[in-house]
């Protein structure tokens, strides 16, 4: 009783908790036979603020959200080398201000944050239901993060998931095979696709392919369009960390329909400064074919630089920094960060966004821009509370 009080304030709503009474159904019904079942609590309560400079006439200073985030993890039965286990987490979530004035987001919202079953040995793993399907080896920038919707910048950017099923299987301890299938939210279709990851002398090396048909997932870049994407990823070190992704898509009827290339090159080094001055830096291209004869092709081409710098001091307090800049449009946003242990589980989180652009103010860029509507580029201060539970 005590599950379904906790779930029903989590934000998951009665019908679909037949998932949770099923798992712990059959973990009450197998220990016997299978071994222990088992579960903790966990989550979190978050509360932000920022406040806005210079917001558009007619939308608020300050943007502010609530977020309850609370479920249960844990294993139904071990048997054989097999284990079952699951993860089932709900999000409630209260949302005000110019985001939400703008339609960026609902003035309340509650979801599943995560609600999968994973069956697995030490060759296969196969999960199915909400999950994060995150890879590749990108940082700040992830042309293979097909399904990645997070603010890296962010105060604990975390993707929200999407509902499907993947299955792994490990060929050797440094090889394995993924595949995935995701609903595409629009009749019966699904995203499906597939990925090779291995040592290749040293450097991680990883073969992505997936089809991707007309989706309702509005949150996917060419959500709308039907598309072949094929890509890989590079990551190794020598004396610095390195790495290289890309991705290519093409349209399914038609090869130079939907025309896009992008790809990422980044290098990190941790400098002997105080405790560890970590630096990284990521170099972010994109081009795209433009049916459109009235605009140029370099018009659809992006040249974006990315820097992220973070230093611990002492136990209590780590000091971030992120900066993008965009080498065509002159736009830029920087965003500092500085996270505070409190006590226990509780979290402050000092953030700021600084946006702009060297060629006046005024300048429209694609990571800078003024206008009526608030549109999320504006700079702004603020404070984030989080107690883990």
């Amino acid at each position: 009783m005590q599950s379904f009080f906790i779930f029903y304030a989590a934000g998951i709503p009665p019908h679909k908790m037949k998932v949770l009474v099923f798992i712990f159904f059959v973990g009450l019904a197998l220990p016997p036979a299978c071994g222990a079942f088992d579960y903790s609590f966990e989550g979190w309560a978050r509360a932000g603020a920022q406040y806005i400079f210079e917001s558009p006439d007619g939308f608020d200073a300050v943007d502010r959200d609530l977020e309850l985030r609370l479920g249960v993890v844990g294993n139904v039965f071990r048997k054989d080398k097999w284990s079952l286990d699951y993860e089932l987490k709900g999000d409630n979530r209260i949302t005000g201000g110019p985001r939400e004035q703008a339609g960026f987001s609902d003035d309340f919202e509650s979801e599943f944050f995560r609600a999968w079953l994973r069956a697995g040995n030490e060759t296969v793993k196969i999960r199915g239901g909400r999950q994060a399907i995150l890879f590749g080896a990108g940082a700040l920038f992830r042309p293979l993060g097909f399904f990645d919707n997070r603010n890296i910048s962010g105060v604990v950017p975390l993707t929200r998931g999407v509902d499907g099923l993947r299955t792994t299987v490990f060929l050797s301890p440094d090889t394995f095979i993924d595949s995935w299938l995701v609903s595409a939210d629009k009749d019966s279709r699904v995203v499906a696709g597939g990925r090779i990851e291995s040592q290749v002398s040293g450097v991680e090396t990883g073969l992505v392919f997936q089809y991707h048909p007309e989706t309702d997932l509005e949150f996917l870049p060419e959500f709308d369009r039907e598309l072949f994407q094929l890509g890989y990823h590079l990551k190794g070190e020598y004396g610095i960390g390195y790495w290289n992704e890309a991705r290519f898509d093409f349209g399914v009827e038609s090869f130079e329909d939907n025309l896009r290339f992008d790809s990422v090159w980044g290098a990190d080094y941790t400098l002997n400064v105080g405790e560890g001055l970590h630096v990284l830096v990521e170099y972010f291209l994109s081009a795209k074919n433009n049916p459109d004869p009235l605009i140029p092709l370099d018009d659809t081409t992006l040249h974006q630089v990315g820097v992220m710098m973070d230093q611990p001091f002492g136990v209590d307090l780590v000091w971030r920094l992120f900066g993008f800049f965009d080498l065509r449009d002159g736009g830029f946003q920087i965003a500092p960060q500085i996270e505070y242990f409190l006590r226990k589980q509780t979290y402050l989180y000092l953030n700021g966004h600084w946006g702009g652009n060297v060629n006046g103010s005024d300048s429209p860029s694609r990571l800078f821009r003024k206008g009526p509507v608030f549109n999320g580029t504006e700079s702004s201060i603020g404070l984030t509370l989080i107690y883990y539970i």
